[in-house]
């Protein structure tokens, strides 16, 4: 993949006739990356042939450019000034015209350029200005004679295409023979040059605010723009005469770096600091993001985005990688603030949750950004991640591949060590947004030894570098698969990441922070809001909204993966699979009811929109692959059973130490004797005597009080401590003996013999929760032991998928809750009946569940009265029934 602007340019100049409109916004270079779009204000002649040399070393960048012609003088009326001339220009570009990042214009073309960045300042842009050898005359100049302009302009030209300037032209025709034009372009090209020769003389800068660089040549020396702008002024000087700043290769060199130096997303990030503050202010990038949000002009590029305009898409992630929202936690000399992890995803939630296609960041930031921020060389990430939290490039991952799958340890694309550098073949399949990225993190194998994931190394390829192919993939969905070919594709070594073979341990830890879940959880909260537009407070919503908030918070919880050095692909694999499982539950909903939705096509349904529309076919085509993208559901099944195998009790001790840490542990080891040692017959039966136990041996330890405030004699430690309390209970298989609604804290009456005494106080609501987790936890960790030691056909039934799997997505389940219940008791105070409500939704569901699988695990012996799992069982019955039994009596 190659892009020559210099060369499109020369082949529209030598082709070109006179066109319809009366200005022209050609695109001069195009790259496959989003970098930073550069406007190229035309010089004195109209022509744009002067940048050629500059844009040729802008392939990362997308170059348009104004062309004038002779029609902007004579069919429109010719233009009164600078001002004016550049007032049509913006004029022409549209509602739907690009965004402009930076302005740059030599020698006329820097007078409309300024002009231009002043007119797009107004409409709320600020794009950098470059101007390259840029002045006014600040006199009266005389008009020049036809003669005067023939010769002006044959002068002009030779000049600016490296020629001496000797020739004198008797006659146009003499003149477009010199220059071997044809004779209608010369003449166009003629008038243009006299009309915009005379504005200039006559300009006088109109008075701004903002940055600019100012490029000179040593021989001209004559502008100088801190007299027109208040803002800060750049002085570049650069050796030779006007002519010589764009013909010499040095100087279009050194331009090209002012090009590239511009004002980093950190920048802007510290820029939003609070006066007097050493740390940027948090809030001041939520207002910023807000703000940008809350416009009809984003609304449009989020539709058009989500259909795959690659310009829209381009166009939104550099208006946020402009404001510093991106990559906010990044270090700032990587083009970062230095903020939180949580700040990063909190602002990742607010403009992902607009519509905007969320996998690019994630890609991009969370993946690719990250691995090179943690693993890559000092180089790299120089020249990368500003870049990337800029908006001005995206990134992707290439793992899969024909016959690998998402088996990485499959690999066949080869990194081969020639003349100092690595050179890759191979094929990628299945990659998102390929097309319209940059740069690629690729797993490609430089070893053929030793064990099957020994020897992978891994890469940042330029994706418009020579050898490399990408081929897009058509699917049902929007968002487009790409299959690459690398073929002799050559990679420097500081674009290895990593050590040489070593790649497989960086990418167990790329794999956990593709795995968070955020981006599903950001997905599967539009598609819901899309149904809701639709089909109004439907019941059958409830609970997956009550699901979505749980997955949202483990997602937000797993996210603290990127601050660990030792990160494994367990780490998050609960995460995916619950996440992606959530958010593919939301989209079978959508699938569900498609023959209905199908047809509220904007303008056919009152009060659907076009964004409304767009989120429901979402739903309907991305729902299948998202258990498939990034390992699936069997992988991460197989993933937490292999964790499970070697230490399940401490993974279900885990969801119980969010909540207490030593306090649970002293519970377990303190009650475990006491409640066992009360004699029941059966062993399932109520006990009010275990009860009555139970809750003296609290006594004794005060942790009757934990929740009572100080100043009433209790610890003051709060309802989370109580959640814990009530989870070791659960977790033994005994009753709730912990009352602490009688303690009178705000809690609606006193509690009766069962373990929740149909309190509706939120805090006694998710004590029973805490309860009814903890028997869930109990009954699955006395499923796993069985399984453990049970032998069937010769192996244990934990070895065997087909039965286990139902019961560790049962955990995944388990885990998910507890992680939602420990943000609602921190939260209680700000938690109403309508989100309490959908929770004991997703509980009671996800208990059914995880109960049927645990008892088809135990087989028949789960059933005996006299076992521990038929405990479990009947208390979890009693506890999954609360809430039939609360709206029995409210039916009356």
């Amino acid at each position: 993949m190659t892009h020559d602007g210099g060369e499109r340019l020369n082949a529209y100049l030598r082709t070109r006739s006179a066109p319809a409109d009366t200005t022209s916004l050609v695109e001069l270079g195009r790259s496959v990356a989003a970098g930073r779009v550069v406007l190229f204000a035309h010089p004195v002649g109209g022509s744009l042939l002067a940048y050629q040399p500059l844009v040729r070393r802008l392939a990362d960048h997308r170059c348009l450019g104004l062309d004038a012609t002779a029609r902007a003088v004579v069919e429109a009326g010719p233009a009164g000034s600078i001002q004016e001339l550049a007032r049509r220009h913006v004029e022409s570009f549209g509602e739907h015209g690009p965004r402009i990042d930076v302005v740059c214009g030599w020698s006329f073309g820097g007078a409309l350029a300024w002009e231009i960045a002043c007119l797009l300042a107004e409409r709320g842009e600020r794009p950098e200005v470059v101007l390259l050898d840029s002045t006014w005359a600040g006199r009266t100049v005389p008009v020049w004679t036809p003669a005067e302009a023939l010769q002006g302009f044959v002068q002009d030209a030779l000049q600016l295409g490296g020629q001496a300037a000797g020739f004198t032209a008797g006659t146009p025709e003499e003149a477009a023979a010199r220059l071997d034009m044809d004779p209608e372009v010369f003449a166009e090209r003629l008038a243009v040059f006299t009309h915009n020769r005379r504005l200039v003389c006559e300009w006088h800068p109109t008075p701004g605010d903002l940055d600019l660089v100012s490029v000179r040549a040593a021989e001209s020396l004559t502008s100088d723009w801190r007299t027109v702008t208040t803002g800060g002024v750049d002085l570049h000087d650069l050796p030779g005469d006007h002519y010589g700043l764009l013909g010499d290769s040095g100087n279009v060199a050194a331009i090209e770096r002012v090009l590239r130096e511009h004002r980093s997303a950190a920048a802007a990030v510290v820029a939003a600091a609070a006066p007097g503050t050493e740390e940027p202010d948090e809030a001041a990038l939520h207002t910023a993001l807000a703000k940008l949000v809350d416009t009809p002009h984003w609304r449009d590029l989020v539709v058009r985005a989500r259909r795959m305009d690659p310009d829209a898409i381009a166009e939104a992630y550099r208006e946020l990688g402009r404001r510093g929202l991106l990559a906010p936690d990044w270090p700032r000399e990587f083009g970062g603030g230095g903020l939180s992890t949580r700040l990063a995803i909190e602002l990742f939630e607010g403009f992902c949750s607009t519509g905007l296609p969320d996998l690019v960041h994630a890609l991009t930031v969370q993946i690719v950004g990250n691995f090179v921020l943690k693993s890559g060389s000092e180089r790299l990430k120089r020249e990368l991640l500003p870049r990337l939290a800029g908006g001005e490039e995206f990134s992707t991952v290439l793992y899969s591949e024909p016959r690998a799958g998402s088996d990485l340890a499959a690999l066949r694309t080869r990194a081969e060590r020639r003349d100092g550098r690595y050179v890759l073949n191979g094929v990628k399949v299945f990659s998102i947004y390929s097309d319209i990225s940059g740069s690629a993190l690729v797993a490609a194998r430089t070893g053929r030894d030793g064990h099957k994931y020994d020897g992978i190394s891994l890469f940042v390829v330029d994706l418009a570098a020579a050898g490399v192919t990408v081929e897009l993939v058509e699917t049902v969905q929007r968002e487009r698969m790409c299959r690459v070919r690398l073929r002799d594709v050559e990679v420097e070594d500081w674009r290895r990441v990593g050590e040489e073979g070593r790649g497989w341990a960086l990418l167990d830890g790329a794999l956990a922070i593709e795995r968070t879940g955020i981006d599903h959880v950001v997905r599967a909260a539009r598609w819901l809001r899309a149904l809701r537009a639709t089909v109004g407070r439907s019941p059958g919503l409830e609970r997956l909204e009550g699901q979505v908030e749980c997955a949202t918070t483990l997602a937000r919880a797993a996210t603290e993966v990127f601050l660990r050095a030792d990160v494994r692909a367990i780490d998050t694999a609960v995460a995916k699979l619950y996440t992606s499982e959530t958010c593919q539950q939301v989209g079978h909903e959508v699938l569900r009811r498609w023959s209905t939705l199908g047809r509220t096509a904007p303008g056919r349904t009152p009060g659907v929109d076009d964004l409304v529309h767009e989120e429901l076919f979402s739903g309907l085509t991305e729902s299948p692959g998202l258990t498939l993208s990034a390992g699936t559901s069997e992988m991460m099944l197989s993933t937490i059973a292999a964790d499970l195998k070697e230490e399940y009790e401490r993974r279900c001790l885990a969801v119980l130490h969010r909540f207490g840490g030593e306090l649970v542990d002293t519970v377990l080891e303190v009650l475990g004797p006491v409640g066992a040692g009360v004699r029941v017959e059966p062993l399932f039966a109520h006990s009010p005597a275990r009860r009555a136990a139970l809750a003296e041996t609290l006594a004794d330890l005060g942790l009757d009080g934990v929740e009572r405030p100080e100043e009433e004699g209790g610890l003051g430690l709060g309802l989370t401590v109580g959640c814990a309390i009530a989870l070791g209970l659960g977790y033994l298989g005994y009753e709730n003996a912990y009352r602490a609604c009688r303690l009178d804290l705000g809690s609606a009456g006193p509690a009766d013999e069962d373990s929740h005494g149909g309190c509706a106080a939120p805090e006694c609501r998710l004590r029973h929760a805490a309860h009814t987790l903890g028997l869930g936890l109990g009954l699955f960790r006395t499923a796993w032991e069985h399984a453990s030691a049970r032998e069937q056909f010769d192996r244990k039934l934990v070895d065997f998928d087909a039965l286990m799997f139902p019961l560790i997505r049962g955990y995944a389940e388990l885990n998910a809750l507890g992680t939602r219940l420990h943000e609602l008791a921190e939260h209680v105070a700000e938690v109403d009946g309508e989100v309490l409500g959908r929770f004991e939704l997703v509980a009671q569901d996800a208990l059914v569940r995880v109960v049927r699988a645990a008892m088809q695990v135990l087989g028949a012996q789960g059933i005996t009265e006299w076992s521990v799992a038929s405990r479990f069982y009947m208390k979890c019955a009693e506890s999954i029934g609360f809430l039939d039994r609360g709206s029995a009596a409210a039916g009356g």
